[in-house]
This record gives C-alpha cells, structure tokens and sequence, in this order.
C-alpha cells in the first residue's frame, strides 16, 4: 500500500480554508416554524376575522353581538363545537349565518387544507415540508402524494354534502318555509358532516324531531363525518383490493369501524334504558330508540339533539360525558382523544392482562408500534388533565350564578358536561351555555381551540426545537400497583 503524505506547505487552499472555517463559530440557521404552531395560527387567524365579521352590525338582527359572544360563536364554528350563547335564528343575520357556516366548512376540513389547495391552484410547484407535515397530521395518513390526498378531501365532502342538501330538502319541504327550505338544508347537511352541531333554528333539530327520516339522514351525515377521510377512501375506491378480488382494509379502517359500531350501538341501548322516564319520557317505546341512537350517534362529537338534555337523569349526562370524551376518529371532522386511541388503550390493558410477559399491543393480528401506544396514553391523560382543570376553573367562576340556572342536574356535573362537550367539539348542553359569566365563556372558548387542535399539538407548538439525547442512564424498576 503505497501512503501519500504531504507536508503543510503542500496543502491546497480549498484544504487550508476547510481547516480555519472548522474552527469559526457555526452560522445560525433559520428558524422555520414548526407544523404544529403553523395549525394553531390558522385557526386563531381565522377566528379572529371570524369574530370581526360578526361584530359588525349586519351580522345581527337588532343590535350588534358583544365582542365575547361573537368570539364564542366564531371559536364554536372554526372548531365545529356547536355551543351558542346566542340564538342563531332569532339573534344572527342571514349574512351572519353565512359567515358561521363558512367558519364550519374552514374548520370541519382544517384550514392547512384550504391553503395547500390553493397552492397547488395556481400550479406551485414547491409545497413546503412544513404543509406537508401538517397536512398528514391532519387527515391521518402516511401518504406523500398531498395533490391526490387534497382532491379525494375535496370530492368526498362535496358528495356527502350534496347529497345531503337533496335528501333533507326531499324529506323538509312539506314542513319548513318554502323561501328558507334550501337555506336550512345545505346549513344542516355541511354542519352535520363537519360534526359542528350548529342549526338555524331555536331549538336545534328537536324543531324536526319528528320527521325521523331527516333525523336519519342527519345520522348519516355525522358518522360518514366522523369516520375519517382515509377511511372513506379506504372504503370507496378500489385501490385496496388484492388480485383474488378480496378486499383487505388498512388496519385503521377495521378499528375505526369496529370502534365505532361498539361506541353507537353500546351507547345508544344504554341511553335507551337509563333516560327511558327523563328525557325519553314523552315519547312511544321505539320512538324512545330511536332519539336514543341519534343521542348515541351525535353525542360523539356532532352536537345535535332531539331531546331536551336538561332532564336527562344523571347516569345519562355521564354517558353520554363518556362518548363525548372519546369522540370520532383521526384525520376527520371530530374531536375528542378519538377512537382509534381508546381501542388502542383498551387493547394494551387486556394485553398486560392476558399476557404481562411479552408486552405486545396486538389489534386484529397486528402489533402496534410502542411510539403510538405510548402516545395514546399521553393524549389521554393530557385530554383528562384539561377537562378537569377547567372544570375546577369553572366551580370558581361560575359559583354565584349557579343558583341562576336553568333546573336541572347538581351544577358540577353540568360543568363538567360542558366542557367536556367544548373539549371534544361536540357543542351539547344542558342548557347553562348561555347563562354563563365573562370568564367562563372564555374558558370554554379556550377549551374548544385546544380540542380542535388537539392537546398534543399545543404541547408540541409550546415545547423547543427536539434534542435527541446520545445517553441513556441506569435502567432500575420501582413499584406500581
């Protein structure tokens, strides 16, 4: 082996300037923004112009709405909620309405998606790795290829909507207002598959109760909502079928749905029997069922009722409490710690149940990366720690008006109803909404952001910048249990 040296008068320039900038002070590289502030920006900035345009004097129908009640209903529609201080029919516009259900539509896709499409509209060719980050977190999926992602989005929504308005207008024209009837329609069709729960009438859909047909629809819309995208996709298009012609769905897609029947059917026999003589107690057996299932369906995130909630026994406002926290699925219109995170928490308990030893998390034959339960867990206690910390907040606040409400179940359990109800956006109460004081309605406000965006990413956007540590310490065991 030949060695070629060479003595320091023979090193190249190139080598000699290498060598001194080795040893200069590296440069400071520039700071991007990361993904997870990037989402919490765009729904701040669109409330806050949601919240203008319903200050001004055309958004109300007498005088114009106060600052912090026309940033609740902008916060509740941007983070498809559904809770109300005002009377969407009597106290707002139409032009107001049509801003609340523009918010809806901009919150219910997630406004990195409207932006991303429109970046890709006018032929951009560089979509920042930022967008695509958020983009993915967003809806839930792996994929790289956002053009295709973005136009199936698009698609999907504009199909369950359309068909939505048509079947509700078929089903409402012989009872509402012929000069309203395709008004309320598309409002009801876009808020129920955006799971926002917002209605142009006073009393929510309790006023079509009983057209049960539209009440399915309704039904319908919340769920396909609720599912996901990629699930929808997963189930519309043939791109999932092996070559035997047998279709194999993402592992994602079987959870959700399984979850998700459990979560509807469990709930809605439940709610059946326990408000069977509350808040059913006018209603024939079946029709008792029936308002049953659609609380089941909507409580999970949707918003609407066909009961009147304020005379729901206790065990059913925590039921009901219960499906609200869970909520819908990842990368959906829905809130809450999502479905596929209890179905994961759930099969890591009768893991270390059955079987401690080997500590595997297995969900219909497939083993679930330790990364994703470990995350599971850590949303849920951080959902849990914010439902409870806000209804302490709210115990102080509201104390002196406690005694103002409508009758109804003990003050803290409506509390808690109504935050958990802010945190999932779901957008149900038991009637105290509006009743509540200047900080508290801010607290809710608060906690319908933070749900929409998710604990985790308000975690991630307050954090620094990672640092990925090249030590591990001793390893030593404690007790539990």
């Amino acid at each position: 082996m030949n060695i070629i040296t060479s003595s320091p008068d023979s090193v190249p320039p190139s080598a000699g300037k290498s060598e001194r900038d080795s040893t200069a002070p590296p440069e400071k590289k520039k700071r991007e923004i990361s993904p997870a502030r990037i989402v919490i920006f765009s729904f701040v900035g669109v409330i806050v112009i949601g919240t203008l345009l319903l200050c001004l004097p055309a958004s109300g129908t007498g005088k114009p709405l106060k600052v912090e009640d026309a940033l609740f209903t902008a916060t509740s529609a941007v983070c498809v909620t559904g809770l109300t201080v005002v009377d969407t029919e009597k106290d707002i516009s139409f032009w107001g309405q049509t801003v609340i259900l523009a918010l809806i539509q901009l919150g219910g896709l997630g406004i990195m998606t409207y932006s991303i499409f429109f970046f890709l509209l006018f032929r951009r060719k560089y979509i920042s790795q930022n967008n695509v980050v958020v983009l993915s977190e967003t809806l839930s999926t792996g994929t790289s290829d956002v053009r295709r992602l973005l136009f199936a989005v698009f698609k999907v929504t504009m199909m369950f909507e359309l068909w939505g308005i048509l079947l509700l207008y078929l089903l409402w024209r012989k009872t509402l207002p012929a000069d309203r009837i395709w008004w309320d329609c598309a409002f009801h069709s876009i808020s129920a598959f955006c799971n926002a729960g917002l209605s142009t009438f006073s009393a929510n859909v309790f006023h079509v109760r009983q057209i049960k047909s539209g009440c399915a629809v309704i039904m319908g819309l919340i769920i396909c909502g609720g599912l996901g995208f990629t699930v929808i996709e997963s189930l519309l298009y043939r791109r999932y079928y092996i070559k035997s012609g047998r279709k194999v769905l993402p592992l994602q897609t079987k959870v959700v749905l399984t979850t998700t029947a459990f979560l509807i059917i469990s709930g809605a026999l439940l709610f059946w029997i326990l408000d069977a003589h509350h808040s059913l107690d006018n209603d024939p057996f079946f029709n008792k069922g029936f308002h049953a299932l659609f609380q089941s369906v909507t409580s999970r995130t949707a918003g609407f009722n066909t009961v009147n909630l304020g005379k729901a026994s206790a065990l059913g406002v925590i039921l009901l409490t219960i499906l609200m926290f869970i909520g819908g699925s990842p990368g959906s219109t829905a809130g809450g710690i999502k479905t596929t995170t209890a179905a994961i928490i759930f099969a890591t308990i009768r893991s270390l149940m059955k079987n401690p030893q080997k500590g595997d998390v297995e969900i219909f034959k497939r083993r679930i990366p330790a990364d994703i339960v470990n995350r599971a867990f850590v949303i849920a206690v951080l959902c849990f720690a914010l439902v409870s910390s806000v209804t302490i907040l709210l115990t102080i606040t509201e104390g002196i008006k406690m005694s103002a409400w409508p009758k109804g179940q003990e003050p803290i359990l409506r509390l808690l109803f109504e935050t958990v109800s802010a945190f999932g956006t779901v957008g149900l109460s038991t009637g105290i909404t509006p009743h509540l004081s200047v900080m508290g309605k801010i607290l809710i406000t608060m906690t319908m952001l933070i749900g929409r965006v998710g604990p985790l990413t308000v975690v991630i956007a307050m954090s620094e910048s990672k640092h990925v540590s090249n030590y591990h310490y001793p390893e030593e065991k404690v007790m539990v249990g």
